[in-house]
């Protein structure tokens, strides 16, 4: 047989087993059902990735059940966070529904004290230093009236023990005193009032007892009047027995101490006061002045100023306006708390402890 000619077809051949076997890169990726992937996408009840134990691509009823278990545990915790948030807004809402009846309440006294303030007549406002320098005028003066009761009453002082021996002698316990009942001191005190023709009508309310004496009440400024401009009645009960005039005193601070010499000149002192401030003008007297220190301390430059008046209106008057002195005011004053001739002198260097 002879050979085909080169370069011919070749001819196919006749045994199929012989034949090469083609392959694609398709054919090396690892082929994984859709049931499979899905299954290994869930997750376990503690969180892991479930992975079924069996390579057969199919779900356990053991694995179904262990999801179902997960689940529920999600559903649990859901419905649990719900429940909690449901109970804050309930709180919530309580504490809102309160707060609101609180604000009607507060509207209600709002309204309430609006209402009386309106009802009231309204004083008129405070004028500042600027507008009284402007207008040239002071404000306008308050209405200084001395309180009724205290009109009607007057203070009398006695000594602790009798002035003469032979009065404790003779007067067989019945001589006047402190500390006397009431009974007594008031039958003492009515016999000396009508043993003097200018007291004989002062009709006495009623006696208290002091420290230093008795508390006389009257029963209306006249007869209080009567005894305390009249005191022929004191010399009938004897020991020494005097009237105590009250005071009235205030402290101005920061006053400058170069201006008065209490020591050698305090008439001179007290008429400069009352000069600069017109108080005579007003019927106000100055008692006493001194300097509130400590015996021990040195007088600054500038010191507090105790000034007591004879009646409460002057005090008030220096309260309400300050204190002229020269062409300076001071309005740093403030009322002594103590009226008695005893009072307690103060240390002005920054410590108001009392003087012992």
């Amino acid at each position: 047989m002879a050979d085909p000619p080169a370069g011919g077809p070749e001819p196919p051949p006749t045994n199929t087993q012989e034949s090469i076997t083609s392959f694609s890169v398709e054919d090396f990726q690892p082929r994984i059902s859709i049931e499979t992937a899905q299954i290994i996408g869930k997750r376990t009840r503690n969180g892991e990735v479930y992975t079924p134990t069996e390579g057969t691509g199919r779900i356990t009823t053991r694995e179904v059940w262990k999801l179902i278990d997960s689940l529920k545990d999600i559903i649990h915790r859901q419905t649990t966070l719900i429940e909690s948030t449901k109970a804050d807004l309930e709180e919530v809402k309580h504490d809102q529904n309160v707060l609101r009846e609180q604000n009607d309440k507060l509207h209600e006294e709002v309204r309430a004290l609006r209402t009386q303030i309106e009802a009231n007549p309204q004083p008129n406002p405070p004028r500042t230093w600027a507008a009284i320098a402007a207008s040239g005028t002071g404000e306008p003066q308050p209405s200084l009236r001395r309180p009724e009761k205290d009109r009607n009453c007057i203070r009398i002082s006695t000594q602790r023990s009798f002035v003469d021996p032979r009065d404790s002698e003779n007067s067989e316990g019945d001589t006047f005193g402190r500390y006397l009942s009431t009974d007594s001191a008031n039958t003492h005190i009515r016999s000396a009032l009508l043993s003097a023709p200018s007291t004989q009508d002062a009709q006495v309310a009623g006696i208290g007892t002091t420290k230093t004496g008795y508390l006389i009440r009257f029963k209306d400024p006249e007869s209080a009047d009567a005894a305390r401009n009249n005191t022929e009645w004191l010399n009938e009960l004897g020991n020494n027995t005097k009237l105590v005039k009250p005071r009235f005193g205030v402290v101005v601070h920061r006053t400058p101490t170069e201006d008065f010499d209490l020591e050698n000149a305090n008439d001179q002192a007290i008429q400069k006061i009352m000069e600069d401030n017109d108080l005579a003008e007003l019927n106000f007297q100055i008692e006493e002045l001194a300097w509130l220190k400590r015996k021990d301390k040195v007088l600054g430059k500038f010191a507090s100023l105790g000034i007591w008046f004879d009646s409460a209106e002057g005090a008030d008057y220096i309260l309400d306006r300050g204190l002229l002195v020269g062409q300076r005011q001071i309005g740093s004053v403030e009322r002594r708390k103590h009226h008695g001739v005893d009072t307690a002198r103060v240390n002005t260097n920054g410590n108001d402890a009392p003087q012992e």
